[in-house]
C-alpha cells in the first residue's frame, strides 16, 4: 500500500529540495572563486594603505594656527611634569 502525502506537503518538500540546492549551489560557487590575490592585488593593496596612513598625517593641523597661548599652557605643563619628575628622582 502506497502512502500519498496531500498535495502541500509535497510542495512543501520540493520547495525544500530547490532551496537547499540553491544554497549548496551558492557555496560552490563561493568556493570556487574564492582564490588568494595576485602579486598585483597585494602590491595595490599595499600602496592603497600607504596612501591612506599618508592621509591621514596630512589631516594635522597647521602648527602656525595653534594659539601661542596654548602652546605656553603646554610648555608651563611639561615644565611642572618634569620639576615632579626631577622631585621623586626619576
Amino acid at each position: 500500500m502506497n502512502y500519498k502525502a496531500p498535495i502541500e506537503l509535497q510542495q512543501l518538500l520540493s520547495i525544500t529540495k530547490m532551496l537547499s540546492l540553491s544554497v549548496l549551489l551558492l557555496f560552490t560557487s563561493m568556493a570556487i572563486m574564492a582564490r588568494p590575490p595576485n602579486s598585483d592585488e597585494i602590491k595595490e593593496l599595499r600602496q592603497q594603505q600607504l596612501n591612506e596612513s599618508k592621509d591621514d598625517y596630512d589631516t594635522l593641523p597647521d602648527v602656525n594656527h595653534i594659539p601661542e597661548s596654548f602652546k605656553e599652557s603646554l610648555k608651563k605643563q611639561k615644565m611642572l611634569y618634569l620639576d615632579m619628575l626631577r622631585q621623586h628622582n626619576l
